[in-house]
């Protein structure tokens, strides 16, 4: 599959998908791309055996795993690096996507179920980004993430890993406390 870019969102500041990135020039993002590439070892996705969080150690805070539910009907928080807490204010660990943004606007929770079933179905990678944004008064800098669709077993992707990046120093400087409102 050939990259494909997507705007959606507003149109003078939009989030932008990218299916199946060629190659990417933020440095974490880059990294697990090229590890996610290495570990396939010539099949469509890499086993979910060969994330080693050993050999990630240093980028931890920025991940995110979650687990397809069948059917890819939603899909659940099973780690979520401290960086990604910080930036949403709460910590969805054990939760759904749906359940980790229930009381939000319904559509964020469904484009990141959709988010994330794609990159399951089609069986690539998909970068994300957006702008920043003041959400109930708080706010929320750009970011700039990618899904990595793992299989647990055959070809058939059961898991995501996340990576979801922004300028974590836009955080200290505009929020007092650091998890004053939970938005998870």
């Amino acid at each position: 599959m050939a990259e494909r870019v997507h705007l959606t969102g507003d149109p003078e500041r939009p989030t932008r998908i990218m299916e199946d990135p060629i190659e990417i020039a933020n440095p974490i993002l880059g990294f697990f791309l090229g590890y996610w590439r290495d570990n396939r070892q010539g099949n469509a996705l890499p086993q979910y055996a060969r994330f080693v969080p050993r050999e990630i150690k240093k980028h931890l805070p920025w991940v995110v795993v979650t687990d397809a539910l069948p059917e890819y009907e939603d899909f659940r928080y099973r780690v979520v690096g401290t960086h990604v807490t910080r930036y949403f204010l709460g910590d969805g660990t054990g939760k759904t996507i749906r359940q980790a943004f229930a009381g939000e606007d319904a559509s964020v929770a469904e484009s990141l179920v959709w988010l994330h079933r794609r990159a399951c179905v089609e069986r690539i990678p998909i970068r994300l980004t957006g702008p920043a944004t003041v959400l109930k008064n708080i706010y929320f800098p750009s970011y700039d993430s990618i899904y990595l669709p793992y299989a647990t077993g055959g070809e058939t992707a059961g898991k995501i890993v996340n990576v979801f990046t922004f300028d974590y120093r836009e955080i200290a400087e505009t929020r007092e406390t650091p998890l004053a409102t939970a938005v998870l």
